[in-house]
C-alpha cells in the first residue's frame, strides 16, 4: 500500500526514482524495492512524505482529500486581502531563505509593521542600527543605509533588500548544469549590457514604462525625453536587438511611421536594482551566509 502511495505521488511531482532517493537520503534500489510492494522503515517515514509534498495520512493511503502543505500555503496566501497576501509570501520566502541557508535565526524572526516583512531578529534594531551607521553623516544630512541579506550555497543563492522604502528578495536554485552552462554565451550577454550602457538608453526605457505599454512614435519618445529623434530610432533599434522593445510599421497619408511598444519590463526591473546595490554605499548587513564550496563558474 505505502509503494503504491510513494510511486503515486512520485510520478504527480514529477520525479525520478533517483531524485526521490537524493531527497531522502536512500538508493534508487532502495525505492524502486519500496514501489514494487516494500516499505520504508518507520523512522524515514516523515522524510519520505516531506520529499513528496503529502501527508503521512496520504502516504497510508487515507483521506486523500487532505491537501499537501504546498497546497494549504497557496489557498492561505490567495485567500488574503492582495497586498497582505504579498507581504505574506515575501515573508515565507524570506525565512525559509534564511532557514535553508543555514541560519536559525529564521525562527526568531518578528514581523515588522511598517514593512510587512520579516526582519531578522539580531541585537539592535533598524532604527538603532541606523543610528550608529549614521551619527557621523548627520550634519550631512545623509543616514539613508540600507538593509541586505544574502546567502551562496552550493544549491543556489538568495539575495535580498529589506527596508522601510523598498523591499525585494531574489531566490535563484542553481541549475542541474551550473551557471557557467547557463551564462556560456558571454557575447550574447555583453552585447546586452553594451545595449543598457548606452547614453540615454535608460531615460527612453523609463519613458515608454511610464506609459503602460502603449505603442508609442518616434517623435513622441524624442518630445518626451528631450533627445533628438535620430538617435531615438537608433536606440530603439538597440533596445529592440535585445527583445526589449518591438518596432511596427504604420502606414499613414503622410507615409510610413514606426511605433514602438516595450518588452519585459519585469525583465529589466532585477538588473536596475542589482546594479544599484552594486554602487550602494551605505550598506548594513542583517544576514549573510556563504557555504558555498564550488566555483561559481
Amino acid at each position: 500500500m505505502i509503494g503504491e502511495q510513494i510511486k503515486k505521488y512520485r510520478v504527480k511531482k514529477g520525479l525520478t526514482q533517483e531524485e526521490l532517493g537524493n531527497m531522502i537520503g536512500v538508493t534508487t534500489q532502495a525505492v524502486s524495492k519500496w514501489e514494487r510492494g516494500g516499505s520504508p522503515d518507520a523512522e524515514i517515514l516523515p522524510a519520505v512524505a516531506k520529499s513528496l509534498g503529502i501527508t503521512l495520512n496520504m502516504l497510508f493511503g487515507e483521506s486523500d482529500n487532505i491537501q499537501s502543505l504546498d497546497d494549504t500555503l497557496a489557498e492561505e496566501i490567495l485567500s488574503m486581502e492582495h497586498d497582505k497576501g504579498i507581504k505574506r509570501l515575501y515573508s515565507l520566502i524570506w525565512k525559509i531563505g534564511l532557514g535553508l541557508s543555514g541560519m536559525d535565526t529564521y525562527k526568531k524572526n518578528v514581523p515588522d509593521s511598517t514593512m510587512g516583512v520579516f526582519i531578522v531578529d539580531m541585537p539592535g534594531s533598524l532604527d538603532s542600527d541606523k543610528k550608529a551607521f549614521t551619527d557621523g553623516d548627520t550634519a550631512k544630512g545623509e543616514n539613508d543605509y540600507h538593509y541586505y541579506a544574502r546567502a551562496s550555497l552550493n544549491e543556489g543563492m538568495l539575495d535580498a533588500k529589506v527596508d522601510d522604502d523598498f523591499s525585494y528578495i531574489f531566490f535563484m536554485p542553481e541549475p542541474k548544469e551550473g551557471y557557467a552552462k547557463t551564462f556560456e554565451n558571454t557575447e550574447e550577454l555583453q552585447n546586452v549590457f553594451s545595449v543598457l550602457a548606452e547614453k540615454d538608453i535608460l531615460k527612453i526605457l523609463f519613458f515608454m514604462y511610464s506609459r503602460q505599454n502603449l505603442p508609442s512614435s518616434s517623435s513622441l519618445i524624442a518630445s518626451g525625453t528631450n533627445i533628438g529623434i535620430e538617435k531615438v530610432e537608433m536606440l530603439m533599434d538597440k533596445l529592440c536587438s535585445i527583445n526589449l522593445a518591438n518596432r511596427t510599421p504604420v502606414f499613414t497619408e503622410k507615409g510610413e511611421m514606426k511605433v514602438y511598444t516595450y518588452y519585459n519590463e519585469t525583465v529589466i526591473t532585477p538588473i536596475l536594482c542589482n546594479a544599484k546595490e552594486l554602487m550602494d554605499q551605505k550598506v548594513i548587513h542583517r544576514g549573510v551566509w556563504f557555504d558555498r564550496r564550488k566555483p561559481l563558474f
